[in-house]
């Protein structure tokens, strides 16, 4: 999973210009947790921690995301603006990947 931002924020002849900028990437540490789980989950059902292990890798293989972030922001001839900007990359499959934990866990009866 790769997971790219770029922010640019260009203040021309201004005044009085505030700006309020917050870039958080959480999907890369969520997605290795979840990962994590379901390779628990897998290694506790098969009873072969290799076995799980290798049957959680051959899933996520089918896991890739790419996430590209730009903004950009331009401020020209302005007085008093106040800017903000939030950029919060949390990708689509961490939402996939908990619901295949999930469904592991109620195959599993864990629960």
């Amino acid at each position: 999973m790769d997971q790219e931002s770029a922010e640019i924020i260009w203040v021309k002849e201004s005044c009085n210009i505030t700006v309020n900028s917050t870039d958080t990437q959480a999907g890369i540490s969520l997605q290795a947790g979840l990962q994590l789980a379901i390779t628990l989950v897998l290694s506790i059902t098969l009873g072969d921690s290799n076995r799980g292990e290798a049957v959680s890798n051959e899933l996520m293989q089918n896991f890739n995301a790419e996430q590209i972030n730009k903004q950009k922001v331009f401020i020209c001839n302005s007085k008093d603006i106040n800017v903000t900007t939030t950029d919060t990359d949390l990708v689509i499959n961490i939402q996939v990947l908990l619901q295949l934990l999930l469904a592991l866990v109620v195959i599993v009866d864990i629960l």
